[in-house]
């Protein structure tokens, strides 16, 4: 009897969180749209990953040579092994890491700044009220100025991104194409943009990817220098 009582509890238990797990997946909202963890490496809301929240050393296709998570608790990364190009120099190759753990994509290396309060140092108060409104869930169109995001919402969190010379270490600029893996990237999302801070012109605009791959949860995009980033949508 108690054995029958023990597995109706369980039955309950089950049928509640399917419940639950339905009404968020249907419920809109503006929020960043983080997926939950699944057996293809994706990361959901609080959740971790392979590459963690820091710079890491890697040598082979597939493996992470730099990552970064938002205040949100998404992971992106940049992978080893996949295709860049750096645009200035004509140089096209696959990812390589450094001995500083950076991305490397020609003459160039790019990091991400780790820690919410790193990743704002230097920026206007203005741009960090539009970066804190991304990461809260507000409407785009009413935190960002500048760019039209009318029907965008946010996919992912914000990251800042550093480009570096990878000889001397020093921020530099100049078009690079990088392949970015996004977690929560899937078919029918509709239009999909990177939205970028430049640091350098001090605005916002919204940067067409090169070539999206959402099978590889990846897309692939040039940046012209450092900046803060996130991924849009508008379907």
């Amino acid at each position: 009897m108690k054995k029958r009582i023990t597995t109706i509890a369980l039955v309950a238990a089950l049928a509640v969180g399917q419940s639950v797990s339905v009404f968020a997946a249907n419920s809109p909202s503006t929020r960043p749209v983080i997926s939950d963890s699944g057996s293809d490496g994706t990361i959901g809301l609080g959740g971790s990953s392979s590459g963690g929240g820091s710079s890491s050393g890697g040598s082979s296709a597939g493996a992470s040579a730099v990552s970064s998570t938002s205040a949100l608790n998404d992971t992106v990364r940049i992978n080893v092994g996949q295709n860049g190009a750096e645009h200035t120099t004509g140089t096209a190759g696959t990812v390589e890491t450094n001995s500083r753990g950076q991305a490397v994509i020609g003459g160039t290396a790019l990091e991400f700044v780790q820690g919410s309060d790193h990743a704002v140092m230097g920026l206007p108060a203005s741009v960090v009220s539009s970066i804190n409104g991304i990461n809260s869930g507000s409407t785009l169109s009413q935190v960002v100025p500048g760019v039209d995001l009318t029907g965008y919402n946010a996919l992912i969190g914000t990251h800042a991104l550093m480009t570096r010379d990878n000889a001397t270490n020093a921020e530099k600029t100049g078009n690079v194409e990088f392949p970015l893996y996004v977690p929560n990237l899937m078919d029918g999302l509709g239009t999909v943009q990177v939205l970028f801070y430049d640091n350098f012109l001090g605005q916002w605009r919204l940067i067409t990817p090169n070539r999206i791959d959402t099978a590889a949860k990846t897309l692939w995009v040039t940046v012209p220098n450092s900046g803060t980033i996130s991924v849009v949508y508008k379907r």
